[in-house]
């Protein structure tokens, strides 16, 4: 991997480069395409397939489940469970396909803002393996961070290629349905500034004109949803916000170190109860403020390190993929949710980061060796990540088995009352009290019971309770208390 004297790319060629990611990517997720459906995939699915009485176009543009509001995402569910007879084999497949795609995106993306070839494959050699990519591939509810990946990163590539009314025409079209994918995709309107600051391919006045268009076209279609369908969230997704800007910095600085470091590997081997407890001190520092206050200490180190680190290699040059990263995970960093899957866009800023960083060092062995040794972190982490998740798919599966065992004798139409539901399995939130009711009724549609969790009503009428039922730990079962 090295470049000549003119920057031609020694590695062959493009297509050679194309085929290399299609055969690394397919090879280490291929066994990804037998992890059966499982968590909120069910409610995607159940709302696909419960849609009568509404035209097509209604079920697109009324509210996904949980009340977000994402049109692409919900067409793909419904096309590939009509077309695939509900078969998780085919979502993965498309999945797989995206990701792909995204890779070499990537590539030409780097490629097209002047970077050399071998930064572009570093680059995209990264994206490809990094081990914080496992939530997004490997859950198919998390299918709308890859559409608003793909149509984002479309957008900026053919902005920055040849000057003409039809490629801006496309740039226009693939931001519309990055914004109709997922909300949080309102992020190409910096990250397109930051391109044409790079490229200075139009004046500010057309920029701003231009970069705004997208969102009125959102704003128009929400406008119409909100109007005539009910369901929506917008509401509660504005009551959710933490304007602290202290624990906006601490998420900034921890979304860096899970994405440049394969943290779930370390917590496979250690164990998960240990993540869990790391967790609950941060969401409620004052119980443990020790635990708190070093975890922040050394988040903080270990970023600033690696800032001052880069700075030192590549200069001013840190500052574009920096940029990329921070205005692409900006929107969730006043969010209370933090989750691996918003860490899939943003990734690519550090692929291109790490890619630069690599290939100025690529005239000494020990980099090389950090190279290879970096990839194969990566790559073995996500793997075993790919098997945690399959594991975690399997275990769901029994526990809504057993379930439906416990329910027997509890008539239709009964009401029944969780005391608790199963914890993680392998650090993955597999039910919860928002997917367990859709989980059960997709997969045994024959019995209509209402569930309500002692998580979500702190009271409820026992007047309405038919049935009440526990998780017991210890036997890793559901068990039917009444």
């Amino acid at each position: 991997m090295s470049s000549d004297n003119t920057g031609k790319f020694v590695f062959g060629s493009d297509k050679a480069v194309y085929l290399f990611l299609i055969l690394l990517n397919t090879a280490l997720l291929f066994p990804s395409l037998f992890i059966p459906f499982f968590g909120d995939d069910f409610a995607w699915l159940l709302q696909s397939e419960t849609f009568s009485g509404q035209s097509l176009y209604g079920y697109i543009f009324s509210p996904a489940p949980f009340g977000y509001f994402r049109p692409v995402p919900k067409l793909f569910f419904y096309i590939l469970s009509s077309v695939a007879n509900n078969s998780a084999f085919y979502f993965h497949a498309v999945i797989l396909i995206l990701h792909i795609t995204v890779s070499v995106l990537v590539f030409r993306f780097a490629v097209s803002l002047k970077y050399s070839h071998n930064t572009a494959f570093i680059s995209a050699l990264i994206f490809s393996v990094l081990t914080c990519h496992s939530e997004t591939l490997f859950f198919i509810n998390c299918i709308n961070e890859i559409f608003s990946a793909v149509f984002i990163l479309s957008g900026l590539y053919i902005f920055t290629r040849k000057e003409s009314p039809l490629n801006y025409l496309f740039v226009l079209l693939m931001f519309i349905l990055a914004m109709l994918s997922r909300e949080s995709a309102v992020c190409y309107i910096p990250l397109l500034i930051l391109v044409n600051l790079r490229t200075k391919k139009l004046k500010s006045l057309k920029l701003i004109v231009y970069s705004l268009i997208p969102v009125f076209v959102y704003a128009a279609v929400r406008i119409y949803s909100e109007k005539y369908f009910t369901g929506s969230n917008i509401n509660l997704m504005s009551d959710s916000l933490d304007l602290n800007p202290l624990k906006a910095l601490y998420k900034t600085l921890h979304y860096f170190v899970n994405m440049i470091f394969p943290v779930k590997m370390i917590f496979a081997i250690t164990g998960y109860d240990k993540l869990e407890f790391l967790i609950h001190a941060f969401r409620r520092p004052s119980e443990n403020i020790l635990v708190f206050f070093l975890l922040s200490f050394s988040v903080s180190l270990v970023c600033f390190s690696l800032i001052f680190l880069f700075i030192r290699k590549l200069g001013t040059e840190i500052f574009f993929p920096l940029l990329f990263i921070f205005f692409a995970i900006f929107i969730y960093l006043f969010s209370f949710n933090t989750a691996e899957r918003y860490l899939y866009l943003p990734s690519a800023g550090l692929s291109i980061l790490l890619g630069l960083f690599f290939d100025k060092c690529k005239s000494g062995f020990i980099f090389r060796i950090l190279l290879a040794l970096y990839l194969l972190v990566h790559s073995a982490s996500l793997v075993i990540r790919l098997y945690d998740y399959k594991e975690a798919s399997y275990y769901s599966q029994n526990a809504v088995k057993v379930l439906n065992e416990k329910t027997n004798g509890i008539s239709s139409g009964s009401v029944i009352y969780f005391e608790n539901i199963p914890p993680k399995k392998n650090g993955i939130y597999f039910l919860s009290p928002y997917n367990l009711q859709p989980n059960y009724d997709f997969n045994f549609p024959e019995r209509k019971y209402e569930f309500l969790f002692r998580e979500t009503i702190s009271a409820p009428d026992s007047g309405r309770i038919n049935a009440v039922i526990r998780f017991n730990n210890e036997r890793d079962e559901f068990e039917r208390l009444r």
